[in-house]
């Protein structure tokens, strides 16, 4: 925002205001989660004003639409073996203006990648996201991010069985990034069968239901 411009104060938002201006913040935090996770830099980019600046310290120090470009998917067309979750947890805006708030956000991701055809990685890395927000034009994105560590952990572990139930798991609907990822075909939603692979005609099937020890109920 430049120094030209003039904004009403924080004492003179309303409770509505505020709550309003606190879940538009909010869902451009959830917007990024989604961007990340799903591969898709424009959602990313989306999050970031046009001068907005990103720093997440000696990963990447620049322009947040620079940054969102390191979520393109691979160069080669491959789609990646790496899967990325994002959980947001405790939420604090303080606002200092009605157009330029302070937004506090704690995160969780969780990273699996393969290592070779029989192991696996986990990374867990806990952080937060500490962000200048401003309202220009009436929408709410990024002016400044710094994305603060707090811990990580980085495990490796088989996964042949009997570690995992590939059988089980294999039996649900994957996720991929995008454009595979069902989010990215909301008309799979429309009616059952609509969604490539689904035999909606079959009768419901649970797998492991005639074989598994049935729980005793009282």
């Amino acid at each position: 925002m430049t120094n030209t411009q003039t904004t009403a104060s924080a004492e003179t938002m309303s409770a509505t205001d505020r709550l309003v201006a606190k879940a538009e913040i909010y869902d451009v935090i959830m917007r990024y989660c989604r961007g990340v996770d799903r591969s898709e830099p424009e959602l990313v980019k989306s999050v970031y004003h046009e001068d907005g600046y990103d720093d997440h310290g000696a990963m990447f120090q620049g322009p947040g639409w620079e940054f969102s470009k390191f979520f393109a998917p691979r160069d080669d067309g491959e789609p990646s073996d790496s899967r990325a979750v994002h959980f947001i947890g405790n939420h604090y805006v303080e606002f200092q203006s009605a157009d330029v708030a302070f937004s506090e956000a704690s995160f969780v991701t969780w990273s699996h990648s393969p290592v070779d055809a029989h192991n696996a990685s986990l990374f867990t890395f806990c952080g937060r996201y500490i962000d200048r927000f401003e309202r220009r034009g009436g929408e709410w994105k990024v002016a400044h991010r710094i994305c603060l560590h707090e811990w990580n952990r980085v495990e490796q572990f088989p996964t042949d069985p009997p570690h995992s139930l590939p059988d089980f798991a294999a039996a649900f609907v994957q996720a991929a990034r995008a454009p595979d990822d069902a989010t990215s075909h909301w008309e799979w939603l429309d009616k059952p069968g609509v969604r490539p692979g689904a035999n909606p005609t079959d009768p419901p099937v649970f797998p492991g239901r005639g074989t598994a020890p049935l729980i005793a109920r009282e």
